[in-house]
């Protein structure tokens, strides 16, 4: 496996086959929190985290195939705080086919290899609380420090 950013040549494949799948999972996980626009899927692209140098999105290729993806970004703490930068994963998705073969790892740790480059201190990563898979490999690989909730305003 080869864990790399895309080409240019390769950004409409990695939108249409990984960024987008990724997004309808998210979506069918919390319709109510992630529902997509169709206008804002018509438009998608990878350019948000390939034209800024506090962003990355690295793809996972096997055989030719790209089957992953991962996107993260580089955020300065509030001065009130005595830590550092930090990096969140904003998105990650893994072709059902390729899931819990190392994918994901490999890709975080690729992430956090950038991350510590760019002098951050910590790394997160958010998963909804109905992916079992997910929050069993964030439980053994992270610390549990916050949980997250959400509702609409009325």
């Amino acid at each position: 496996m080869q864990i790399r950013r895309p080409t240019d040549a390769e950004t409409t494949v990695v939108t249409n086959e990984l960024l987008i799948p990724g997004l309808k999972d998210s979506e069918a996980k919390a319709p109510e929190f992630n529902e997509l626009d169709d206008d804002g899927v018509a438009d998608a692209s990878c350019d948000y985290w390939l034209n800024d140098d506090d962003k990355i999105l690295l793809v996972a290729e096997t055989d030719d195939t790209l089957v992953a993806h991962i996107s993260a970004g580089r955020f300065d703490s509030p001065p009130v705080y005595t830590r550092g930068p930090r990096t969140h994963i904003d998105g990650l998705y893994v072709k059902p086919a390729y899931r819990r073969q190392g994918v994901a790892s490999a890709l975080i740790e690729r992430v956090e290899q950038w991350a510590a480059e760019r002098n951050c201190e910590h790394l997160g990563i958010t998963a909804h609380v109905d992916n079992d898979a997910a929050t069993s490999m964030y439980d053994h690989d992270f610390d549990r420090t916050y949980l997250s909730y959400y509702r609409p305003i009325e």
